[in-house]
């Protein structure tokens, strides 16, 4: 049933990102506020998927750290999230302020299908958005250890 086998690759769009979690078994639900965004959870991490781009040829695997960061922490933060991007290729992984004393950690890979897509390249960009993403965020939970149970508080 798969694109694969066309000669032509078909454009990207949010259908075929629903179709690609639905082959691999992965839940996820619509964004009534955001209709070009779908969300869902792996570990306990929240994740949205969405097509972006001027030309909508974008796939973004965006997740967010389950932990919030006091701000007075944000150097040290920024630092974690620097000598990952020196050191790999993907994913960016960045801090965002979501508050006026919380930080956010996320990661995002991005995938351009300008030129369109087979389905196994939607399915190679999910799943590597999120292992990798996940990755990072279990390499953060390593280095800061005990202090993990001080974020949230």
């Amino acid at each position: 049933m798969g694109k694969d086998s066309a000669d032509e690759l078909a454009p990207l769009s949010l259908s075929r990102v629903e179709e690609s979690l639905t082959r691999h078994g992965y839940a996820f639900v619509e964004d009534e506020e955001h209709p070009e965004i779908l969300r869902a959870r792996f570990d306990d991490y929240r994740f949205q998927f969405m097509i972006s781009g001027d030309e909508h040829g974008v796939l973004q695997t965006r997740g967010r750290w389950s932990h919030s960061v006091d701000v007075s922490r944000k150097v040290e933060m920024v630092k974690l999230c620097n000598e990952w991007n020196m050191n790999r290729i993907w994913p960016k992984v960045y801090v965002r302020r979501e508050s006026e004393g919380l930080l956010g950690v996320y990661g995002e890979l991005a995938a351009d299908y300008r030129a369109g897509a087979l389905d196994s390249q939607i399915d190679n960009a999910i799943t590597c958005g999120l292992s990798t993403v996940i990755a990072f965020f279990h390499s953060l939970e390593e280095r800061l250890g005990a202090e993990l149970d001080d974020l949230d508080s």
